[in-house]
């Protein structure tokens, strides 16, 4: 992926003059652009903060109906994996299946940061999850109007800066009708949902649409060690929206929502043990600390693999490391839908939402916009990140994280736009503030099992690390975006638009982190997972001992100092966007633009070298040329769309995991050196070749490689990188340069090609189409890292980190008004061919000595019924 294949170069160079204005041939420009969406009817997009036709506007957008959610079984931010070009999204190494992190051209989460593509609903940012990569909630996807997917740096009119993209969810707002619908689905796997809307107008001036919908499924990977179904469904979801139009010129639009989801966790599928890394930590030469683990209070010399002898000495000759080899060989023979975890896994997921959005019109062509919102989300789970019952890498405890949760956030946001427009529209402009600021709604605690090599008969307490952090994100900017058309100065650049915006942006995130593990003689949980409240606990930043009375006291205190340490880190930049659009007929649109991006830097809470104890903001400035057109081959309708870029990528924020020997405690840290260029080409294209069959696809070519990934490691923890010619301690270096590691998050080729028939029938039957939808995504690399220094490890680099390329075919068979009925019928399938592929490797093979994966859904199959009433 670090260098251009020739086909690469062929596509770019091809689409890049396309863009510049190649001619098409044999082709006349098509006058009815309506005619051209999937549906009939044109997608209205709020991609710049106004109503716009998806073709008008020179942003690359993918924009769905919710006809083309239901067709394509899109029920959650996953479904839009390989639907849209250039996006990925998956768990990126996270424990739960549940944190899916959307990442666009390359650019998406980063541990414990910002995410780089953002989640809109009704244009306001979700609430973040920080231990996991979460936005929002449960329900998200219910009763939608549409959802847009916007590519490219989006710092200018939306409120919080993003270097890769927006997703914006708009719910269906109240109308003007009494009507309604319920649906009822059922499936294999004995899935269930049911949706009910009802829409009523209350008066001329007031109406209300009330939703609520559930969804349950049996989980489809089998625990045999705790007789549970993981990967399993069971979710509620409520919201209620009123529209008031009290005078002609003020429009008020409230919604209040609610979501809960609880299930039995991700079914982590173990893949391979480190054994050369178990024996070399047992093994560790004179100057490192042994490592000791705490069973009933008594101290014992971890002994993996048997490499140490009772009394503490080494063991001589070959140690026997059949104990975690068989877990595997026990797997293998299982297959990846039958687990045995060492921790009973849950995931439990609570969120909210108020928010207010009112226009005013001043005067003609010009409004007054308030949003205002106030939403959290609350999350607890524990997961079995190796897949076993050995104790190697547990996410939570079985007891404790079912009352303490990880993710515990409120979220404020206020933003107040002017609109107007002036010189009969030739002159178009938004001006405004944005405010926000996520903070705890209560006290977060996080417990993991980090390379240990005993168990308590009771359950995973022993080696248990405990944590409690706390976080707060506060943002405000000021923006301006104005577009002219240039025939205002002189008519023969009538059409020919220019745009510019700006936007100046103030983070501050501050945050908190009280960690630590036992300390040698004491343990910090009984045989019922309850913790010891007295005694000492040994620091996991600098691996102090201390008083457990003592914990909460900073460790910058010089007398009773504790386990707590804080980071607070303020930063301000500008970013910008200029562009040119022309459309020299009506359904042909040119334009290039350069945009800034920026996303702030953070704290970061699980730091156990104070190097790393927060991290600075990145920056992407983007080029874009693209059009936009629609036109008739043989009278018959196309729709072509291309667009390339080219990304200058700096100061990437990049997670890694890490290790302090010297306090033996594992953690993570979050770079923000990287620099890379990622450029590449992205088309849309739809073809009717006749009145009843509609044809049509996307696809996204990315090339991407780092120009300069060099960083400082402590010199405690020296690292391989890619200049290492051996496992010689001489190779470790305190300067690690990991250029030829392939970028994260990103495939070179996504495309989705699907076809839709409509079936002739009696116009007293209803309506049958079918919809057959083909997505495939590349193999694409997931993490990268240098290899800490364990002595005996033989390994540079994690396996498993590349993802590999799989193919989706899904399916629906709709009939609407059925039989002349109020009733449609829908019958579904996705995963069609059942392929089984991995979405997330746990990527800590080196650093804690485990690998476990994720995989695949299995197929999916069903049937909807649908009663609509009032229409």
């Amino acid at each position: 992926m670090s260098k251009t294949t020739p086909m690469g170069r062929k596509v770019l160079v091809a689409a890049l003059l396309a863009s510049a204005g190649a001619s098409l041939p044999q082709v006349a420009l098509a006058q009815d652009a309506d005619a051209m969406s999937a549906s009939n009817t044109e997608i209205i997009v709020t991609a710049q903060r106004r109503e716009e036709k998806a073709q008008d506007v020179p942003i690359v957008i993918t924009a769905l109906s919710p006809d083309g959610l239901r067709e394509r079984g899109i029920t959650n931010l996953q479904g839009l994996q390989s639907q849209v070009p250039s996006l990925t999204v998956e768990p990126n190494g996270q424990v739960s299946r549940e944190a899916m992190a959307p990442s666009i051209r390359g650019q998406g989460v980063s541990f414990q940061g910002s995410p780089g593509v953002v989640v809109y609903m009704n244009e306001i940012p979700q609430p973040i999850g920080f231990t996991l990569s979460t936005q929002g909630g449960p329900g998200m996807f219910v009763d939608l109007q549409n959802v847009q997917v916007l590519s490219g740096a989006q710092g200018t009119l939306f409120g919080r800066n993003t270097t890769g993209g927006a997703i914006l969810l708009s719910a269906a707002r109240p109308t003007d009708q009494l009507e309604g619908s319920i649906t009822g689905g059922f499936g294999n796997y004995n899935m269930t949902e049911l949706e009910a809307v009802i829409n009523v107008p209350v008066s001329d001036t007031l109406k209300v649409r009330v939703v609520g919908a559930s969804r349950d499924r049996d989980g489809y990977t089998q625990d045999i060690q705790w007789n549970k179904d993981r990967d399993n469904t069971h979710w509620r979801y409520g919201r209620l929206g009123v529209q008031w139009d009290p005078t002609d010129t003020v429009s008020s639009y409230t919604m209040a929502s609610y979501g809960y989801s609880k299930t039995n966790g991700t079914g982590v599928v173990p893949i391979a043990f480190n054994t050369n890394f178990l024996v070399g930590i047992a093994q560790r030469p004179t100057g490192y600390p042994a490592p000791n683990a705490y069973v009933g209070g008594v101290s014992a010399a971890r002994n993996f693999c048997g490499a140490v002898n009772p009394d503490g000495t080494l063991f001589v000759g070959t140690p026997d490391c059949s104990y975690y080899t068989d877990l595997i060989s026990d797997q293998e023979d299982r297959g990846v839908r039958k687990v045995a975890h060492g921790i009973d896994d849950f995931t439990k997921t609570e969120s909210w939402s108020f928010s207010n959005s009112t226009d005013v019109d001043i005067t003609e062509g010009l409004k007054l916009k308030n949003i205002i919102s106030y939403a959290g989300v609350k999350m607890f789970y524990a997961g079995d990140q190796d897949g076993t019952v050995a104790n190697m890498n547990n996410t939570g405890n079985t007891v404790l994280s079912r009352t303490a949760p990880k993710d515990h956030y409120n979220l404020f946001t206020e933003e107040l736009q002017l609109q107007g427009e002036a010189f009969d529209k030739k002159l178009i402009y938004t001006v405004g503030g944005f405010y926000s600021k996520q903070k705890p709604g209560g006290k977060m605690q996080d417990f993991s099992t980090n390379v240990c090599a005993f168990k308590t008969d009771a359950g995973n307490y022993a080696c248990t690390a405990f944590r409690e952090l706390s976080m707060t994100n506060e943002s405000k900017a000021l923006f301006a975006q104005a577009t002219v058309d240039l025939g205002l100065l002189t008519p023969a650049l009538d059409k020919v638009r220019l745009t510019g915006g700006y936007r100046y942006t103030w983070d501050h995130i501050s945050g908190s982190s009280v960690n630590y593990g036992a300390a040698s003689g004491s343990i910090l949980f009984d045989a019922n997972g309850q913790m010891i409240t007295s005694g000492n606990v040994k620091c996991s930043f600098d691996g102090v001992s201390v008083p457990i009375a003592n914990v909460n006291n900073l460790v910058t205190a010089t007398t009773g100092r504790g386990c707590r340490y804080e980071g607070n880190l303020k930063s301000s930049a500008p970013t910008w966007t200029i562009g040119l659009d022309y459309q020299p007929v009506d359904n042909l649109l040119l334009y290039a633009k350069v945009s800034r991006g920026y996303k702030a830097g953070g704290f970061n809470a699980y730091s156990v070298n104070s190097i790393y104890s927060q991290f600075g903001p990145e920056f992407v400035t983007d080029y874009e040329l693209g059009f936009k057109s629609d036109f008739k081959v043989a009278d018959r309708p196309v729709r072509f769309n291309v667009n390339g870029f080219n990304l200058d990528y700096d100061s990437i924020q990049r997670g890694l995991a890490d290790y302090n020997p010297v306090t033996q405690s594992s953690g993570a840290k979050t770079l923000s050196q990287p620099k890379a260029r990622i450029r590449g080409v992205e088309i849309d294209a739809m073809f009717k070749p006749v009145d009843i069959l509609e044809i049509g696809g996307n696809y996204s070519y990315i090339d991407a490689k780092y120009k300069t990934f060099t960083y400082t490691a402590p010199a405690q923890t020296p690292a391989l990188d890619c200049n290492s010619k051996s496992f010689a301690p001489d190779q470790y270096t305190t300067t690690p340069e990991l250029s030829c590691i392939p970028l994260q998050y990103m495939a070179p080729h996504i495309f989705s090609v699907y076809g839709r028939l409509a079936i002739p029938t009696p116009e007293s039957t209803g309506e049958i189409s079918l919809f057959v939808n083909y997505a495939w995504t590349d193999a694409r690399q997931q993490s990268g890292d240098s290899l800490p220094y364990f002595p005996g490890t033989t390994t540079v680099w994690d396996p498993g980190t590349v993802l590999g390329s799989y193919g989706r075919i899904n399916a629906s068979l709709d009939w609407k008004n059925a039989l002349g009925s109020n009733l449609d019928v829908s019958v579904f399938g996705t995963n069609i061919a059942n392929k089984t592929y991995a979405i997330s490797n746990s990527g800590v093979y080196n650093s804690q000595g485990s690998q476990g994966q994720i995989f695949s859904e299995p197929r999916m199959y069903g049937v909807r019924l649908k009663y609509n009433f009032g229409k």
